[in-house]
């Protein structure tokens, strides 16, 4: 009787086929994972960009913020995006500067991204 031993018996092909399954899920959950965080690192980025042109436009004079209701809310579009932000300003012991404070929500999750706190000059 000739005993044929060149092969792999099932028991083995079974195996190696639930390690090769464990193994791709592992890499598709972590490429999947990795694409989450580049999307979040990416809106928050376009948020902060949001913010700083405000907060930019402000320093210029191009914003009025300072009023009766010191407070300013608009939505901005950056790289096919729609942003809503909200600029208050409130008063410092310093007259001549007042204190902004600029929000950025992503549109139209109403998800807060940003929030920056600068200082600004007033003429009076």
């Amino acid at each position: 009787m000739k005993n044929n031993t060149a092969g792999f018996t099932l028991i083995e092909v079974m195996i190696a086929l639930a390690i090769i399954a464990i193994s791709l899920t592992a890499v598709i959950k972590a490429t999947s994972q990795n694409i989450k965080d580049v999307i979040y690192l990416q809106n928050k980025m376009t948020a902060h960009w949001v913010a700083l042109n405000v907060m930019n436009q402000a320093r210029a004079g191009l914003l009025k913020i300072s009023g009766q209701s010191d407070k300013l809310e608009q939505e901005t579009t950056m790289l096919g995006a729609k942003w809503a932000w909200t600029a208050v300003t409130s008063d410092t012991p310093n007259p001549h500067i007042k204190e902004i404070h600029v929000n950025v929500l992503r549109e139209p999750e109403h998800q807060q991204m940003v929030s920056l706190m600068s200082y600004i000059y007033v003429k009076q």
